[in-house]
């Protein structure tokens, strides 16, 4: 069918008393025509310093929502939106929406001409702090206020809520003021010693070369000026409806919930969940906006239903705002079966969902595998750690679901680290959908906000001459410069940024804004003699701080970006070491397809190398403590100097932090710092980390200075004797724990010449005498029984009660 997409007599009059060219309304009645045809997205680009150019959003967007409204029913018989749909509904995102601010000024000179042309649709208005709030809604219409403040999270995820047919108005400074501007991400990028002029500005000047380089926006500016339009006009569109989806004849779900599908992969979603109604696993990966988490939420209630039984249904996802599209149609799917589903939100984001004898319930990853359910959700499951996701795979019914590009995105990195394994544990079946659902296939916007968020980058191709190289080594480290990266848009930025997201579990938009504009921010790339990127490194300068600033610190001012320097002076009292300089890695990895070849400690050779001629005095990292990852950097030099006292409700990990000095003086206070994280070690394992992992542990009281703890040990005449007995089968374990407590600090706060022990034995140790975990729980760990765990813990006392008895 073709319909009119003309701005009506009265329309027309009311643009033209506010003074809006004719061909202003052209090339807005142009993009919506070709955004319908298409089932694409349309942007239009408003320049202007004054209000005029929100009173001019809200004149063509309040247009453009009277043409759709006449044509949304048209829309629903084409199956192109849902029959719940009904309404057209427009999104206003905005940095402040309080009083007496711009932001709210901009807003209510928008709705004054928007709600005279369209009073009929709903608006939502939303600060960029609250976008949560709109995760898992559609919108017809979006009016996106970027004229001070907005981060790459926001642009990625408001965006994306816009459905096909729809248009997006940006409102902007004029380009050439704002290439020059500070937003209030920037302003959140200071540092001390750095102030606002240090911020760079190269991540605007790519946004705002990506609007005049892709197809599909337009630009104007607030007078009515057309700096970038159509090739040529367009009046009318011809609507074509989405394709008809079969439903399977023979089938176990009902067939109301197979006409919620509006893909062929969306039925192959379905007709999986069915398969899995005896046992199974499911893997599911899709490109973002291709319904995969609406087909988990409408599947989901499918198998609840076919159990015939009360089901429980665990759901996790790195963040509850993940799933909530999948919890918007299980919703759905139950009012459409007839059910009157009861909802449980938290800050406005739903977390339970309940109907007879049928619950879901969203729990972090690191908790969700300890609840007992009949069906475990796993959405965006390349943003939760590889060691939590194991952690599912035993469960009789288990789904893991993920994006590969975008948003979530997180590429070959699922599949190389997880599913590589998986498959060696179980038999599973693997689904990919390809279809968009939420517009056409091609859609530009889509291809714009991929290309300036950099979300589908990957890293360079390897061939057999570059893995001889890797194996010899022949590489050298390099400081790109970043200014050529982003202004001429180089292969190499693709590449860096590659491999993070095809080797990092998590990556987000603003971590590319972090890397252009942060003033303590910086790239370092090791490259092959041909100039290939094989490991990418971020870094941060921090330290040099101000002494003032550092008496603040003291009494507990956090100053952004210096994170290693606040943690010295809080929780080791070294206020001399912010004063020192140095390297904080904030990310490094390797090209998914040359991991464990040794470059990862190659680069840190050539950065300690670098960071030594520069006059710096240490370099250090924060990660999730990972028997891998601690073992990394240990090996590498590095010392503990901190452990966070709670799990990262995302990857179940502590956060660790390492140091490595390069100054003298730098020497003195980690090594210092080293000894007191060490004896904290010893009491934290039987309090705060007793559930830390042994083999992780095992690691982190490793040193790379060699030298023992000066920490007095003390044991009474008495304790001694009973030691003896101990060890000379008399007494029983449990009656001298309070002298086999100080021998086995002892062990681990020595240096590098204390008695030799396998690894079995120093987990022993650790989980049986520092953790007080029971016999039972013991043996269980090392797959052994009671009796032999006891007779080697034994063992293991006797030796070092040899070794140490000489020194107290």
């Amino acid at each position: 069918m073709t319909v009119k997409v003309r701005f009506d007599k009265e329309v027309r009059e009311y643009a033209k008393g506010e003074k809006v060219k004719d061909s202003v309304l052209k090339l807005t009645e142009t993009a919506l025509a070709q955004a319908l045809e298409n089932f694409h997205r349309r942007m239009i680009v408003i320049e202007g310093d004054t209000l005029r150019k929100a009173e001019l959003a809200g004149i063509l967007a309040g247009a453009s929502a009277k043409v759709l409204g006449d044509v949304i029913n048209e829309l629903i018989k084409k199956r192109l939106r849902d029959e719940s749909e009904d309404k057209i509904e427009v999104l206003y995102a905005t940095d402040a929406l309080g009083e007496e601010t711009f932001g709210r000024k901009r807003y209510e000179a928008f709705r004054k001409h928007f709600d005279v042309l369209a009073g009929g649709a709903e608006v939502k208005a939303v600060t960029f702090k609250h976008t949560r709030d709109i995760l898992g809604r559609t919108f017809d219409i979006l009016v996106l206020d970027m004229s001070y403040d907005y981060s790459p999270n926001d642009l990625g995820r408001i965006i994306e809520t816009v459905r096909g047919g729809g248009l997006i108005f940006i409102l902007a400074h004029p380009f050439e003021k704002w290439k020059d501007m500070w937003t209030g991400f920037h302003k959140s990028l200071v540092t001390p010693p750095y102030t606002i002029d240090d911020v760079k500005k190269r991540f605007n000047r790519r946004l705002i070369r990506k609007f005049t380089e892709h197809e599909g926006i337009y630009i104007i500016t607030e007078n009515g000026k057309l700096k970038k339009k159509p090739k040529r006009s367009k009046s009318q569109a011809r609507i074509k409806a989405r394709k008809g989806v079969p439903i399977p004849e023979e089938r176990l779900f009902p067939e109301e919930l197979y006409e919620m599908a509006l893909t062929e992969g969306q039925v192959e979603v379905l007709k999986a969940f069915e398969e899995l109604l005896d046992g199974g696993m499911l893997v599911l990966t899709a490109d973002r906006g291709r319904g995969k988490s609406v087909s988990v939420g409408i599947g989901a209630i499918g198998l609840a239903l076919a159990l015939k039984k009360r089901t429980r249904i665990v759901v996790t996802a790195p963040e509850l705002e993940n799933v909530q599209s999948l919890f918007r149609f299980a919703k759905r799917a139950l009012e459409r079966l007839g059910f009157k589903p009861y909802v449980v939100e938290e800050k406005g984001l739903i977390k339970e969902l309940y109907a007879r004898k049928i619950g879901l319930r969203y729990y972090p990853p690191a908790e969700g595998y300890k609840k007992s359910a009949d069906l475990y959700i796993l959405d965006e499951a390349a943003g939760i750690h590889v060691p939590i996701l194991h952690k599912y795979l035993n469960k009789e019914r288990v789904v893991y679901s993920s994006t590969i590009h975008g948003y979530e995105g997180a590429g070959r990195g699922f599949s190389v680290k997880f599913l590589k394994k998986a498959k060696e544990k179980r038999s599973f079946k693997e689904l990919h959908m390809d279809e968009p659902i939420r517009y056409a296939e091609n859609d530009p916007i889509e291809r714009w906000l991929f290309d300036v968020l950099l979300l589908d980058a990957e890293p360079v191709e390897l061939r057999e001459e570059d893995f001889e190289l890797i194996k010899r080594k022949e590489v050298y480290l390099e400081e790109p410069d970043l200014d050529d990266w982003f202004e001429n848009d180089r292969p190499d930025l693709r590449h860096f940024v590659g491999i993070y997201i095809l080797a990092h579990y998590r990556n987000r938009p603003s971590d590319v804004a972090l890397l252009a504009d942060a003033p303590h921010h910086e790239a370092r790339v090791l490259r092959l003699k041909n100039g290939k990127i094989v490991t990418a490194i971020q870094i941060a300068r921090e330290g040099g701080i101000p002494k003032k600033v550092i008496d603040k610190m003291a009494r507990g001012y956090k100053p952004r970006g210096n994170i290693i320097p606040d943690m010295m002076v809080k929780h080791h009292y070294l206020k001399e070491f912010a004063r020192l300089k140095g390297y904080r890695i904030v990310r490094i990895a390797t090209h998914p397809d040359a991991m464990d070849m040794g470059l990862g400690s190659k680069a840190l050779e050539l950065l300690e190398k670098e960071a030594r001629e520069k006059g710096l005095d240490w370099i250090g990292s924060g990660f999730g403590a990972s028997e891998e990852l601690v073992r990394f950097w240990v090996r590498n030099g590095f010392a503990v100097v901190h452990l966070s006292p709670a799990r990262n409700p995302v990857s179940g990990e502590f956060t660790a932090i390492v140091l490595k000095p390069i100054s003298e003086k730098a020497k003195k206070l980690i090594k210092k710092a080293n000894d007191e994280f060490r004896i904290r070690l010893t009491e934290w394992l039987g309090d705060t980390h007793r559930e830390l992992e042994p083999e992780i542990a095992r690691w982190l009281f490793e040193t790379p200075f060699g030298e023992a703890v000066d920490y007095p040990v003390y044991l009474t005449e008495v304790q001694k004797k009973r030691l003896d007995a101990f060890t000379g089968k008399v007494l029983t374990y449990d009656t001298v724990v309070d002298a086999v407590k100080p021998i086995v600090k002892l062990y681990f706060l020595d240096g590098w010449m204390k008695p030799y022990l396998d690894e079995r034995q120093v987990k022993l140790l650790i989980y049986r005498v520092l953790q007080a975990h029971s016999w039972e729980e013991t043996a269980k760990l090392i797959d052994r029984t009671e009796t032999f765990t006891m007779i080697e813990v034994r063992d293991i006392i006797r030796g070092l009660w040899y070794y140490y008895k000489r020194l107290l």
